[in-house]
């Protein structure tokens, strides 16, 4: 069986799946440094989140030069976040609308703090709705209200026709447009964090090849990057932008620090291609998580399954709660 099969992998910690219970995939082990986890039941599904107006965008902060003391914000009463839409994102580089939705939590406007970052990417024939359309708003908040997960700004870009083409710089390509145009524009519209330390990007699917060619090749702006059912292809790309490649050979991965995580269900074809990126990581020494479910395909039921999951890793070790957060008035440490 598949799942046995892959019982040989270095290192096999059993948990449950319920993100609930409070386990931490990027727990430290001691050697290897890759930690293959097994998971030995299915998981409850996630809820998915209801078909809600869309409010209007609101208005981003910009620090001002010259600080002067205000009375202390009113007292924030809000129970949930907002996803905001914005719907005409002309990209120069791709030639085409990429329309994108921003999730900013509660009492984002009363807090004027600085916020994490965490970019997701779709899968194949997807839109920038399938997160939320799985159920990304309910386990955001749910997580928050534990206190499992802290506060957190997540963007969620649609690639268009741009994302479904192989191409790769120097040539304009997604990664053109996620570094010079989508992040930019976060980062002037938006109070984030401008610190990898506190910038995460993942994906499902082909989102996660993306993620993943992406967040391997700019370690300097991204800490963490997640690929679920990630479809990794040893002829998509050149090997300065595979990630099967870049797991192979890439000399600055062991010096990046970046946190990586993989995830698939036994079902899934996608896992061949995972195990061979696990295993080049774990043959150079470089720290990892590769989750193996023994429920699921690749399918919008397994993907909503584990949005607990996907979140602790994205928000491992960030503030919980608002007071730890940098001053949006002042620039970002």
């Amino acid at each position: 069986m598949v799942a046995m099969r892959r019982l040989t992998l270095i290192s096999i910690v059993l948990i449950g799946a319920a993100w609930l219970v409070g386990c931490d995939p990027l727990a430290p082990i001691p050697t290897p440094t890759a930690q293959t986890i097994i998971v030995t039941r299915a998981p409850s599904a996630t809820p998915l989140a209801s078909d809600t107006p869309e409010p209007s965008p609101l208005p981003s902060f910009t620090p001002e030069p010259t600080l002067t003391a205000t009375p202390p914000p009113l007292p924030c009463l809000d129970e949930g976040g907002q996803v905001l839409p914005f719907d005409d994102f002309r990209s120069a580089v791709a030639g085409e609308n990429l329309r994108y939705r921003v999730y900013v939590p509660p009492c984002y406007i009363e807090s004027q703090q600085r916020f994490p970052l965490v970019i997701l990417l779709h899968g194949q024939a997807e839109t920038e709705l399938q997160w939320t359309q799985l159920g990304l708003v309910d386990a955001l908040e749910q997580g928050q209200s534990l206190g499992v997960l802290g506060p957190m700004i997540v963007v969620l870009p649609y690639w268009g026709n741009i994302g479904n083409r192989n191409v790769f710089p120097p040539e304009n390509s997604y990664e053109t447009v996620i570094m010079n145009e989508l992040l930019p524009a976060v980062e002037r519209d938006f109070c984030v964090w401008e610190n990898r330390q506190y910038r995460a990007i993942g994906g499902i699917s082909r989102g996660g090849f993306w993620a993943y060619s992406i967040g391997m090749r700019h370690p300097e702006t991204f800490g963490r990057v997640g690929g679920h059912s990630a479809a990794f292809d040893p002829d998509n790309a050149p090997a300065a932008n595979n990630p099967l490649d870049l797991a192979l050979n890439a000399p600055f991965l062991q010096e990046a620090n970046l946190r990586m995580y993989v995830d698939y269900g036994t079902e899934d074809p996608a896992g061949e291609n995972l195990d061979t990126f696990s295993s080049r990581l774990s043959a150079r020494g470089i720290p990892h998580t590769l989750v193996i479910n023994p429920v699921g395909g690749h399918d919008s039921d397994y993907w909503s399954a584990h949005l607990g999951e996907y979140l602790t890793f994205y928000a491992d070790g960030w503030p919980r709660d608002l007071e730890p957060l940098p001053s949006c008035l002042e620039p970002s440490p």
